[in-house]
């Protein structure tokens, strides 16, 4: 079906390849995901399936990757699109169309589908990610979730025999997450679909796939099932995998059974031994929150439209020193709520004061300095020719001095790994690449208080743990926007969650995601049945568990 033969990519101006003499076969109706990490090579790996590379991205290859017989990059992309669908890491990227329901007709259009087919799909893929009642809605005025699953959707339409996913539920609920991927497991089962799907977050779909390989720095450094993630080959990458079976690499040797557990259910039997023998005592300590206040709202509304209110009654603090997260399903209001924090929008009613003062009462460069805020889409931010000038324009605006321009701009690059990408144009580098220049166009003028919408889309657990240290270090009090609750669960000090524009729970992480149906973690999940044993029944992360079991 698909077939890579010792082929290699180099992007333009770029002496590395992104991909490095590449061999594997996927067969009919393979079921895989693709991981590794940030920049290794995992969108290049599907942009070569369905000849973008290098027909639309440019370079140089090496090789040649065939798919049903067809060489991707000498097959016209028009004809590939008949064979090939793919879903983009960026969905405001897809979208063509104005309106949900011409935007899932797009593809069908130009394929000639007759109009009685494209009355039978569009309502097939809206009821297959469940946006049914999105049909008539303006897609610029939906939430990043909901414009991910209308491409998902529109993908869906056109019943491509091999279905290509670049991270498709990094914008997604917990919920709407879990049902995309069963939508998709259940594709691939019944209509036989060859689907590939890149993923950093692979608790969510390591249970339903076939097969997994990782790519890093472009090379293939695993093929295989992910329940034979014995190898010391991966030793390095064992961050990126599920906490329970990260939890359970350490246990190798005891596990019960001899697959490697993918699921709360299979880690609970196979580690039944360990949790039910922890050797240390142990309660866990919770942060509290200081007693300055940095943002104040007090029975807060807020409507688009002046009639539905996407926010109501929304009052709460926030404090100097606050790691919190936002959290909730999508379209909930989480967005919405931290526009409002930076003045982009006005309540309808109710008051809402940054630092004791109203936020029309500060200057733009004061504002810039007291709050900061990196967007869910890093394409807002990147409008400069080159990285260095994205994360230098903010500084020169403030009016500092060259030397401490370059000296900040130096540094921010280096500490987030995107330093040789200093003179790249930022909309050639990868998603997750992106998301890096955008947090460091922000945060090199070190604001007060730094607001982030879906800041780990794109990141693997390492560059998830250098970005919340150097939160932690730079910024005084931050607000994530997330769905990603393992990073939540490890980082976060307090976690406030947002249900139909209201707050339904805030307080310390430990208090609101223990025993959550949502939004608990892998690891918290996994103990409760262990802790009439002793195991803390607020534990959230693997070295907690470590800390217990000993």
């Amino acid at each position: 079906m698909i077939k890579f033969k010792d082929f290699s990519f180099y992007y333009p101006d770029s002496l590395t390849p992104s991909l490095d003499k590449i061999n594997v076969r996927i067969d009919e109706g393979e079921f895989l995901v693709i991981t590794g990490p940030s920049g290794g090579g995992k969108s290049t790996f599907l942009r070569a399936i369905n000849g973008l590379i290098p027909n639309f991205y440019g370079g140089k290859i090496t090789g040649e990757v065939l798919v049903k017989g067809k060489n991707a990059s000498d097959t016209p992309t028009n004809q590939m699109s008949e064979i090939v669908g793919m879903v983009f890491q960026d969905p405001e990227n897809q979208l063509i169309s104005n309106q949900v329901e011409r935007e899932i007709a797009f593809g069908m259009e130009n394929l000639c589908f007759s109009n009685e087919l494209m009355r039978k799909r569009i309502e097939e893929a809206l009821d297959a990610v469940n946006i049914s009642r999105l049909r008539n809605r303006v897609t610029s005025e939906l939430s990043g979730g909901q414009k991910q699953k209308v491409a998902i959707a529109s993908s869906l339409a056109t019943h491509p025999e091999i279905l290509l996913l670049d991270e498709p539920t990094s914008e997604l609920d917990p919920r709407s997450a879990e049902s995309v991927l069963n939508v998709i497991e259940k594709i691939n089962d019944e209509l036989g679909l060859t689907i590939l799907l890149v993923e950093h977050r692979l608790e969510r779909v390591i249970h339903h796939v076939d097969r997994m390989l990782m790519i890093d720095n472009g090379k293939l450094i695993y093929d295989g099932s992910p329940r034979k993630l014995r190898s010391a080959k991966v030793e390095n990458w064992k961050v990126g995998l599920p906490p329970v079976t990260r939890l359970s690499l350490h246990f190798k040797d005891k596990i019960v059974n001899n697959g490697m557990p993918l699921t709360v259910k299979e880690a609970r039997f196979s580690l039944r031994d360990v949790l039910s023998n922890p050797k240390n005592k142990v309660s866990w300590e919770k942060k509290n929150s200081s007693s300055r206040v940095t943002i104040s709202m007090d029975k807060v509304f807020f409507s688009y439209d002046g009639e539905k209110d996407v926010l109501k009654d929304i009052s709460f603090n926030v404090y100097e020193g606050d790691m919190i997260a936002l959290m909730g399903k999508n379209a909930s209001g989480k967005t919405t709520l931290v526009k409002l924090m930076n003045g982009l929008v006005k309540p309808r009613k109710g008051k809402l004061l940054l630092f004791g003062k109203k936020i029309s009462d500060y200057s733009l460069g004061d504002l810039i300095q007291k709050v900061g805020i990196v967007f869910q889409d890093p394409n807002l931010h990147l409008f400069n020719d080159t990285v260095q000038e994205e994360v230098e324009f903010v500084l020169r605006n403030l009016e500092m001095k060259d030397e401490l321009v370059k000296k900040k701009t130096e540094d921010i690059l280096k500490k987030f790994k995107i330093h040789q990408y200093r003179n790249s144009y930022p909309h050639d580098l990868s998603g997750g690449e992106r998301q890096r220049v955008a947090l460091a166009s922000v945060l090199v003028s070190e604001p007060e208080i730094l607001i982030l919408d879906e800041p780990t889309r794109g990141m693997d657990y390492y560059l998830k743990k250098e970005l919340i240290s150097y939160l932690r270090e730079k910024a005084k009090t931050v607000i994530m926007v997330t769905h990603d609750i393992e990073t939540a669960a490890e980082f976060a000090d307090r976690v406030v969650l947002l249900s139909e524009g209201s707050i339904i729970s805030d307080g310390n992480k430990r208090d609101v995601l223990s025993k959550a149906l949502l939004f608990s973690p892998q690891i918290n999940r996994l103990v409760q049945p262990y802790t009439k044993y002793g195991i803390p029944e607020d534990t959230l992360t693997v070295e907690e568990v470590l800390e217990v079991v000993g």
